[in-house]
C-alpha cells in the first residue's frame, strides 16, 4: 500500500510516498506534486527504513545500576523519576530543573509543544537548545531592528541578484526556516526565464557554487565581515533607495559614522578577498530590481555573528530589501504565530542564572548549559530531561557538557538509542520514531513559503514499549505536579504550561482544526495526501512592532559592540581555521547518519599526506586525528565537522561568547596542525 506523508526528520518537511506492508515500511521516494520539496528525498530519509527497526534502538525503559544500564517498566521510571524531580524542586527550586531538546523535536507539534509546556509549567527558564546556535542571533537581531523576533525568509526564487552563503545547501537543505528542496530548482528556473544572477561565497567552492555565475571564496568564519564590507560600500556609495529609508527607516543616518573604522577594503582583507570583487557584488546586489542574501546553517557560526546578522538585515533594508518580494520577507502562514512572538519578547524573558542569556522564545542556547550546571549557587542546575536531543555531541565545548552531564543528580533521556548522553543517564526512555506516530504540522507550515497544513498519520506500530515524547512528559509532570511558586515566569504563562503539560493535545489538535480550516479544507486533510494547499504565501506583509513602525537600522546593543568591536588578532603559532560547524547531512542521529568517516578535511596544498596522522590544535585544546584532502576547501581552512567528530567541540573555547546571541563561535578558531612523527621500531 502507498501512503503519501511527509518527512519529520528534519527542517525540510519534504513530501514522501512510503509504501508499506502493513508491519514495515518497504520503501520511501520522494513526492513529485508536493510543492515545497518536489520529489526529493535524502539519504536520511532513506536510511530511516532501517533505523525504524535497527538492533540498537532502545524498546523498552532502561535504568543505570552499578554503572549499566538494564530493563526496567514504565511504572518503576514514572515513580522513580518523579520522585527525584519533586525532591530537586523542593530543594532548589524551579531553577534546579533543566530541560535539553533536540533539533528533531521541532517536526513534532505535540512534541515540540508539551516540551515547552513542560518547562514553563516547572517554572524554569533552563530549556536548552542546539538550534539557538543556527537561528538565534538571526532572531535576535530581528527583534531589535523589526520588534518581533521572526525567521524572515528569503524569497530566492522570485529575485533577480542571489548571494548564497556557504554553498552547502544541496547536501545539508536552505538552512532554518527554509523547509523543502525546491528551491534550488526555482532558482534554475529564475536563471533561465529571468537571468537571475547567483553567487555564492564561502570557504568551499562546493557544486552549487560551481555552477555560479560568481564564486567568492572566504576564510572561514568570516561572513560577518563580508556583510559588514558590503554594508559599508552600499553606505558610503549612496547604493540605498532613498525614498524607502526615508518611509521605513529610523537611525540610517547614523550609520556612516559607525562604518567609518570598516570600510570595505578592510572587511575584504579579512575575508582573504580581492576589494573589487566584494566591492562588485555589494553594487551589483543594490542596483538589482530585487536581490537576497540567503545565509547557510554556517553563517553565523563565526565571530562577531550577531554584527554579521546585523550586517545582513541592514543591507537589505537600505536598498528596499526587507520586507518586500525578491527580499526578505515575513511568512504569515495558516496558523500565524506572530501574536505569540510579541507575547514573548526577549525584554520581558526570563533569563539563566549564571551567564545572564535572555530566553528567544522560551529557549536558551545550547553554549550556557554548562555553566548553568558546573557553577554552585543558588538555582544550580541539578537535574535533566533530554527530549530527543544529544547534548555531548550537539552543544558546543562538549568536554565541559561531558562534565556537566555526569555532575547531575538526575539525568533523563528520552532517546531511540545510547549515545554520548545517554553513557551519562540515569534513565533513558523510549521514543517513538516519526513513522510510528501521527502528527498535524502546525509549526512547520509557519516556515513553509507556501500556506498548507498537512496530517501525517503513523506508518507502522511502535517498537517495543516505545511511546511518544508528549505522552511521557505528559505522565511525568502529573507525577510531580508543581506550583506556580518560585516560577521564572509570570503567572498567566506559568498556568498555560501546566495546563498544556497535562491536556489532552487531540481535543486541542481537533479545536484548532476547526478554527484555521473551513470544512471542505477538513475533509481534504482527512483524505490523501492529508494536506491543505493555499498556495503562495504573502510576499508583501508589514510587519513592524516597534512605537515609530519603522525598522531600526542601528539598534543601541548593535552600536554598543560595535564601538567595541576591534580587529582580530593573528597568532603565529596558529596559521590555519577551524571549520566544525558544517552539517555532515540533516541525519538527526547515528541510526540514520549512516557510515561516519573521521578526519579533517584540508587543501593538498598544505603539505599534509592525504591519510596522514596530525594533532589538531587550538588556544583551548587539542586533538589527533587523520588527513583528507579536499582541494574545493580554501587554503587556510581545516574542515572538522562535528557531524562525523563531535570530539572536535573540545577545540572551541565556550568563554567566548557572542555579545548580542550568546552564541559560541565553532567557525573560524584559529588552529595549528601537526604531523605525528612515528616512533622507530629499536
Amino acid at each position: 500500500m502507498k501512503i503519501p506523508t511527509h518527512c519529520r526528520l528534519c527542517d525540510g518537511a519534504c513530501g514522501l510516498i512510503a509504501e508499506t506492508n502493513g508491519d514495515e515500511i518497504v520503501s520511501l521516494s520522494g513526492n513529485p506534486d508536493d510543492p515545497v520539496s518536489a520529489g526529493f528525498i535524502c539519504s536520511t530519509a532513506t536510511q530511516s527504513i532501517g533505523a525504524i527497526r535497527s538492533p540498537m534502538r532502545i524498546t523498552q525503559p532502561m535504568k543505570r545500576v552499578a554503572g549499566e544500564l538494564v530493563p526496567s517498566t514504565w511504572d518503576e521510571a514514572y515513580k522513580s523519576i518523579g520522585e527525584s524531580l519533586n525532591s530537586i524542586r523542593n530543594s532548589s527550586g524551579p531553577k534546579g530543573i533543566s530541560m535539553v531538546l533536540g533539533d528533531e523535536i521541532r517536526g513534532s507539534a505535540f512534541g515540540y509543544v508539551r516540551s515547552l509546556a513542560f518547562g514553563l509549567g516547572m517554572g524554569t527558564p533552563n530549556i536548552f537548545t542546539s538550534q539557538c546556535q543556527n537561528i538565534e542571533t538571526r532572531l535576535r537581531i530581528a527583534e531589535m531592528m523589526l520588534g518581533q523576533a521572526t525567521p524572515l525568509l528569503t524569497d530566492i526564487t522570485r529575485a533577480h541578484y542571489v548571494v548564497v552563503l556557504g554553498g552547502d545547501q544541496r547536501e545539508v537543505g536552505w538552512g532554518p526556516g527554509h523547509a523543502g528542496m525546491s528551491l534550488e530548482e526555482g532558482l534554475e528556473h529564475s536563471r533561465k526565464t529571468k537571468g537571475t544572477r547567483v553567487v555564492v561565497m564561502g570557504p568551499r567552492k562546493t557544486a552549487i557554487a560551481e555552477g555560479a555565475e560568481q564564486y567568492l571564496c572566504i576564510r572561514p568564519g568570516t561572513e560577518w565581515a563580508a556583510l559588514l564590507g558590503m554594508l559599508s560600500a552600499v553606505v558610503k556609495g549612496g547604493w540605498v533607495d532613498r525614498q524607502y529609508i526615508d518611509d521605513y527607516t529610523a537611525n540610517s543616518d547614523k550609520l556612516a559614522q559607525v562604518l567609518e573604522e570598516w570600510p570595505l577594503d578592510r572587511c575584504a582583507e579579512l575575508c582573504g578577498l580581492p576589494p573589487a570583487e566584494l566591492s562588485g557584488v555589494a553594487l551589483k546586489f543594490s542596483r538589482a530590481a530585487m536581490s537576497v542574501v540567503h545565509p547557510g546553517y554556517s553563517t553565523f557560526s563565526g565571530p562577531n555573528a550577531s554584527i554579521g546578522a546585523w550586517a545582513w538585515l541592514t543591507l537589505h533594508t537600505l536598498t528596499a530589501n526587507t520586507l518586500r518580494p525578491g527580499g526578505l520577507y515575513d511568512h504569515i502562514a495558516m496558523f500565524d504565530l506572530h501574536g505569540l512572538t510579541l507575547g514573548l519578547a526577549s525584554a520581558q524573558a526570563p533569563e539563566t542564572r549564571v551567564g545572564k542569556h535572555k530566553l528567544v522564545m522560551m529557549q536558551a542556547p545550547g553554549s550556557a548549559f554548562a555553566e548553568e550546571v558546573l557553577t554552585p549557587g543558588d538555582g544550580q542546575v541539578r537535574a535533566c530531561i533530554s527530549v530527543a536531543g544529544n547534548p555531548a555531541r550537539d552543544f558546543p565545548a562538549s568536554h565541559k557538557v561531558r562534565e556537566a552531564l555526569k555532575d547531575l543528580e538526575l539525568l533523563v533521556c528520552l532517546s531511540r538509542q545510547e549515545d554520548e548522553t545517554t553513557a551519562f543517564a540515569d534513565w533513558v526512555l523510549p521514543i517513538t520514531h516519526p513513522w510510528e506516530r501521527e502528527d498535524l504540522q502546525l509549526g512547520t507550515n509557519n516556515l513553509l513559503p507556501v500556506d498548507a497544513v498537512a496530517w501525517t498519520p503513523a506508518l507502522v506500530s511502535p517498537a517495543g514499549e516505545s511511546q511518544p515524547e508528549h505522552e511521557i512528559l505528559k505522565e511525568l509532570f502529573t507525577r510531580v505536579r508543581p506550583g506556580i511558586r518560585g516560577s521564572s515566569w509570570g503567572i498567566h504563562v506559568s498556568l498555560l504550561g501546566q495546563f498544556l503539560s497535562r491536556a489532552n493535545l487531540d481535543t486541542w489538535q481537533r479545536r484548532m482544526i476547526e478554527w484555521i480550516l473551513t470544512t471542505e479544507e477538513v475533509e481534504t486533510l482527512n483524505t490523501p495526501p492529508h494536506q491543505v494547499l493555499r498556495g503562495d504565501s504573502n510576499r508583501a506583509t508589514w510587519r513592524v512592532n516597534r512605537p515609530d513602525n519603522r525598522i531600526d537600522c542601528l539598534p543601541a546593543p548593535v552600536a554598543k559592540v560595535l564601538a567595541g568591536l576591534r580587529c582580530p588578532t593573528e597568532p603565529a603559532d596558529l596559521p590555519l581555521r577551524l571549520l566544525t560547524s558544517e552539517r555532515m547531512g540533516t541525519a538527526p542521529d547515528d541510526l540514520h547518519r549512516g557510515d561516519a568517516v573521521d578526519g579533517i578535511w584540508v587543501h593538498p596544498d598544505t603539505g599534509f599526506k592525504n591519510g596522514e596522522r596530525v594533532k589538531v590544535a587550538t588556544a583551548v585544546g587539542e586533538l589527533e586525528t587523520v588527513v583528507h584532502h579536499d582541494e574545493t576547501v580554501q587554503a587556510q581552512t581545516v574542515r572538522f565537522p562535528i557531524g562525523w567528530n563531535p570530539d572536535a567541540l573540545t577545540l572551541i573555547d565556550s568563554a567566548n561568547a557572542d555579545p548580542i546571541s550568546n552564541c559560541i563561535p565553532q567557525d573560524g578558531i584559529p588552529c595549528s596542525v601537526v604531523a605525528i612523527k612515528k616512533r622507530r621500531k629499536k
